[in-house]
């Protein structure tokens, strides 16, 4: 009955061809569309909890956001490394860590921080850098990847592309990250000493040590992220870093302060609108998928009464012919669901650098419960035209058992 199923698909080529083109349309766009709103909104999400608010230069929320959590965008600007340490000494904080982007390493972005910023992170191999030194970093499984970096390499940064834009000094590298799937495989993190003595270096060729570490604990950063003891004491800080203006060695600086969830939630409530338009155009290629399968296996069948009528004269039975053709379009739908599912992932993987710049990593072996359940959906719908067929035809069929 198998080997009859595939000789009858090789002689229908082009119905078969047509079916397996509308299953795997409305499949793979369906698993597509679900799969990275899910990861994409998973991915903003997750970050967004690691901290209670942030506090930056005056300017986008959003912007702020996306740059500290995310690693997109580019800096608003700095604050004083003052505004770090009084919050340090806040009793309500449990923790204040500062945040610095500057320059990048082959295309990836530079980050100066401290060890806590990598909290919970797994190290693949070396250890993690020292808050106290300098010119030490550890780096993102993507970014070790790319590079061929290892344990011990030197690392030379720029200010852009070009290659005489590098910085004179290495940096060593100490850690590789484990793969997160996350936007933090493709940055280099350092500490916040690095980006200073980097950038203090090319203003000053004489290096005097004494005074550039007195120098350094007085520096600027892009953003402090913070964390509480409980969210009332987030929402007092916010109030009181909101529009404050501080001045520190003759300059001033206007500050922010933003809670990232908010911002997140903002964030994605703009995109649902987005997701829903595409879970409609979905529904809407779907339908239109079930009326050709319809159709295209109606014909299919009409085309095969003679066949059905030759099978019945040398007494084939109604109910075997029935498992036939069920045979048939099953293999039909079985196959044309696992090739929409590695178009969906084909898709995935072309998409990622484009939702890289969203500060989203999208996991080619992330794989949600509904993702099956609409394939499997899928490939009952591409079934049951078949059954009703074969069923109406049995009934009509006067030899019929």
């Amino acid at each position: 009955m198998l080997k009859f199923a595939l000789k009858n698909m090789g002689i229908k080529k082009v119905q078969v061809i047509l079916i397996v083109i509308s299953i795997i349309i409305s499949a793979s766009v369906g698993v597509l569309a679900f799969n990275v709103s899910s990861q994409v909104s998973d991915g903003i999400t997750s970050n967004a909890g690691y901290y209670s608010l942030i506090v930056g230069p005056s300017g986008s929320k959003t912007q702020l956001a996306m740059n500290t959590m995310y690693f997109t965008e580019e800096p608003l600007g700095t604050i004083p490394y003052s505004v770090v340490t009084e919050l340090e000494q806040n009793p309500n904080v449990v923790s204040a860590i500062p945040y610095a982007m500057a320059d990048n390493y082959n295309g990836s972005s530079v980050v100066g921080t401290k060890s806590k910023f990598l909290a919970g992170k797994e190290l693949k191999a070396g250890e993690m850098f020292t808050d106290e030194g300098s010119l030490e970093a550890v780096v993102g499984a993507t970014v070790a990847k790319q590079n061929g970096l290892k344990v011990g390499d030197t690392i030379y940064t720029s200010h852009s592309a070009a290659e005489s834009s590098k910085h004179e000094k290495g940096i060593l590298v100490v850690g590789i990250l484990d793969e997160t799937y996350s936007v933090y495989d493709r940055v280099v993190f350092t500490q916040i000493n690095t980006l200073w003595e980097m950038h203090d270096h090319e203003s000053d060729e004489h290096e005097e040590s004494k005074n550039e570490e007195h120098e350094h604990m007085h520096g600027t950063v892009c953003a402090v992220l913070v964390n509480t003891k409980n969210p009332t004491y987030a929402m007092q800080l916010v109030n009181e870093y909101e529009n404050k203006t501080i001045t520190h060695d003759g300059e001033t600086y206007s500050l922010q302060a933003i809670e990232p969830m908010q911002i997140v939630r903002d964030v994605l409530s703009d995109a649902d609108d987005t997701k829903y338009i595409v879970f409609v155009l979905c529904a809407i290629i779907l339908i239109m998928n079930i009326i050709v399968i319809s159709i295209i296996t109606l014909l299919n069948m009409y085309h095969s009464a003679k066949e059905i009528s030759l099978m019945r004269l040398i007494g084939i039975s109604m109910k075997k012919i029935n498992l036939l053709y069920l045979i048939q379009n099953s293999i039909i739908g079985a196959i044309s669901t696992v090739i929409a599912f590695g178009v969906s992932r084909l898709c995935l993987l072309l998409m990622g650098d484009y939702v890289a710049t969203m500060g989203v990593v999208l996991n080619l072996n992330k794989v949600y419960p509904l993702e099956i359940i609409i394939l499997v959906g899928i490939f009952l719908i591409s079934v049951i035209p078949t059954i009703i067929c074969t069923f109406v035809m049995a009934k009509r069929d006067s030899l019929a058992e």
